[in-house]
């Protein structure tokens, strides 16, 4: 089986997050929701165990697990992490070394590393895959295209990284996704039972 990591910081984007979670369980992929609640959090919090996480738009999501105790974890690689834009959420990915620390693992071990929307922003904080062909949110791209190749694609793959455009673009950024762990019969299963 398939496990793949949605991580989910303060402010994260609620489709760019849901929609590959959606579509990649269907697959039949374990999806383990990560959460980073940053530092900040736990000393504004009484239980800083806490796995509720609030999107941008107010909507809150219980995660399965903290990054921290995620990495504590023997075993704690999976095929594929997945980081959903948003704002404040992009940028509180980009300032967390939890964050980074993952990234750099998965890098490393050349697992499957997706982001969407403002989430390359992200990407460049942690030094991920520098150079590569990559698109983004255009509030962004400043950040993104001064150490990336950037394209105006509503996805791209370049190598094991992925990207998105935008919310606007998440049901293609998730089976973007999906292709990259699954054979074109399980995807065509999926579309044709979504009516797509």
């Amino acid at each position: 089986m398939k496990k793949v990591y949605v991580v989910l910081a303060e402010g994260f984007e609620l489709m760019e997050a849901t929609t590959p979670i959606d579509v990649l369980k269907r697959c039949g992929a374990e999806v383990i929701l990560v959460a980073d609640k940053g530092v900040s959090y736990k000393q504004r919090h009484k239980k800083p165990d806490n796995l509720w996480v609030t999107a941008s738009n107010g909507v809150e999501i219980k995660a399965d697990i903290e990054i921290a105790e995620l990495q504590e974890l023997r075993n704690a690689l999976a095929d594929m992490v997945i980081l959903p834009g948003g704002y404040p959420g992009y940028e509180n990915l980009g300032k967390s070394d939890c964050v980074k620390a993952l990234l750099k693992k998965h890098e490393l071990e050349h697992r499957y590393i997706a982001a969407i929307c403002g989430a390359p922003a992200a990407l460049a904080a942690h030094n991920i895959a520098k150079g590569s062909k990559i698109t983004c949110h255009s509030s962004v791209k400043e950040i993104v295209c001064s150490q990336y190749n950037c394209t105006e694609n509503p996805t791209e793959i370049d190598g094991k990284l992925i990207t998105g455009k935008g919310a606007g673009r998440s049901l293609e950024f998730a089976f973007t996704c999906a292709e990259a762990l699954y054979p074109k019969e399980k995807i065509a299963e999926v579309k044709k039972k979504m009516e797509l």
